[in-house]
C-alpha cells in the first residue's frame, strides 16, 4: 500500500516542476519582448548621440574659441555643457527629420535613403529587421477599426485578424450583381503584423474580440505572450 505512494509523489514533483519552469519561461520572454523595443531605441540613440556629438561639439568649440570667449577653457564646460550641447543637437535632428518627413520631400528622401540601406549586405538585415520592429510598434492605430477572431485554419482555432472595412461588396469581372455582406479582414503574421495577407469574410463569420487595436498589435507582436489584463486567467 505504501510503494505506490512515492512514485505519486515523485510524478506530482516533476509536473510542479515543469509548470514552474514554465511559468518562468513565460514570464522572462514577457520581459524581454517589453523590455527589447527600449533597448534596441536607447542603443540607437546613444550611437546617434556619440555621431552628433562628435560632429557638433568640436565645431561649436572653435567658433566659441574665434569669438574669444574664455569659458571654452573652462573644464566644467567641457565636461558637462559640450555633452549638453551634444543631446540638444540629437533632439534637434530628430525633430529635424520628422519635420521633413512629413512633406513629400521628406518622404522620398526617407524611402530612398532605406532603399539604400537595404542594398548593403551587412547592414540590410539589421536595418531592415529594426525598421519592421519600429513600423510595427509606431503602427497607427486607427488604420483598422476593430480587433476580431476568424475560424481559420480550421474549425475550432481562430487566428486575430483586424477589420480593415465592413460592408463590402464582392464583384466579379463577368457578373452584374456581386455578393454582399462581406468583411475585408487582415491576418498578420507573428512576430511582424507588417506581414499577412487579406481575407474577405462573410460578417456572420466574423467574431469581434474585446480588444483595442493597439492591445491586439502588442499580442501579434509578442507572440501571445503579452495580453489585455481582462485576458489573464484570475
Amino acid at each position: 500500500m505504501v510503494s505506490g505512494r512515492p512514485g505519486v509523489a515523485l510524478v506530482r514533483t516533476g509536473r510542479d516542476t515543469r509548470t514552474l519552469l514554465g511559468n518562468l519561461r513565460g514570464h522572462f520572454l514577457t520581459g524581454l519582448v517589453i523590455i527589447l523595443p527600449l533597448v534596441i531605441t536607447v542603443w540607437m540613440l546613444g550611437i546617434l548621440f556619440g555621431i552628433v556629438h562628435g560632429v557638433s561639439t568640436p565645431f561649436i568649440l572653435r567658433i566659441l574659441r574665434l569669438l574669444g570667449l574664455s569659458l571654452v577653457d573652462d573644464a566644467g564646460f567641457t565636461t558637462y555643457l559640450a555633452p549638453l550641447i551634444g543631446v540638444t543637437a540629437t533632439l534637434l535632428l530628430i525633430l529635424l527629420v520628422g519635420l521633413l518627413t512629413t512633406n513629400f520631400l521628406g518622404r522620398r528622401i526617407v524611402k530612398e535613403f532605406d532603399r539604400l540601406m537595404l542594398r548593403i549586405p551587412l547592414i540590410k538585415p539589421i536595418y531592415g529587421a529594426a525598421r519592421q520592429l519600429l513600423d510595427a510598434l509606431n503602427r497607427k492605430t486607427d488604420t483598422f477599426q476593430r480587433v476580431v477572431a476568424v475560424e481559420y485554419p480550421r474549425a475550432g482555432v481562430f487566428t486575430i485578424g483586424f477589420v480593415a472595412r465592413d460592408d463590402t461588396t464582392l464583384r466579379c469581372s463577368d457578373e452584374r450583381t456581386g455578393m454582399t455582406g462581406y468583411t475585408l479582414v487582415f491576418l498578420p503574421t507573428t512576430p511582424n503584423p507588417t506581414s499577412g495577407w487579406l481575407a474577405a469574410l462573410p460578417e456572420r463569420e466574423v467574431v469581434p474580440l474585446d480588444m483595442t487595436v493597439e492591445e491586439g498589435i502588442k499580442t501579434i507582436v509578442s507572440g501571445g505572450l503579452v495580453v489585455p489584463p481582462r485576458w489573464e486567467r484570475k
